[in-house]
């Protein structure tokens, strides 16, 4: 008989879905996830995610598909790998969903408190006839894709919708917002 709990008493009752033997899975595994999801956040990221949260989001997406039957799992070293797999696939998605365009925390700046208050007001016509001269500028010798692309983004369609109302893949959408991206950054840098 196997020394390690969670092989012995566990495993042959993962297909019952019991709570108790959630419970002892989550007690075996969860603090070394914590520390796994901590140590794969960038340091930017970390103020952001919290490593518990991610590993709540490993154990429920574990348990939903384990109660399926997608996992045939014989020890505690396959448990283990998985987990980690789902908490490194985890740590991931959320590293894209905050790099992602205006969510990126590279690009934030504090308000400078010496600049008028210019969410306080509404924009007047000045604003938005410079507003159409920067997109003209940061459109300018592009294709025709990357216009129809950056106004669906700016009607709210996310990344998937975007590429199916296009006809393009998500990683032509990503690539076009990051050439854009790039050349509004060197817009404001001028």
């Amino acid at each position: 008989m196997s020394s390690d709990p969670v092989q012995s008493e566990i495993l042959p009752l993962l297909p019952a879905s019991d709570e108790r033997v959630a419970l002892a899975i989550f007690e075996q595994y969860s603090n070394r996830l914590v520390q796994l999801a901590k140590s794969n956040l960038s340091r930017k990221l970390a103020g952001r995610v919290d490593p518990e949260d991610v590993v709540q989001s490993v154990f429920r997406t574990f348990f939903r598909r384990e109660g399926e039957g997608e996992f045939q799992i014989d020890c505690s070293a396959q448990l283990w790998q998985l987990l980690v797999r789902i908490t490194i696939l985890k740590v991931r998605a959320k590293a894209r969903y905050y790099s992602a365009a205006m969510r990126d925390a590279a690009v934030e700046q504090a308000i400078d408190s010496e600049k008028p208050d210019l969410l306080g007001r509404e924009p007047g016509p000045a604003d938005a006839a410079e507003l159409v001269d920067q997109i003209d500028a940061l459109l300018k010798g592009l294709p025709p894709l990357y216009a129809q692309l950056l106004g669906l983004r700016l009607h709210g369609r996310n990344v998937s919708e975007t590429a199916d109302e296009l006809g393009v893949s998500r990683q032509t959408v990503h690539r076009a917002l990051s050439v854009m991206q790039e050349r509004l950054a060197a817009m404001a840098a001028t």
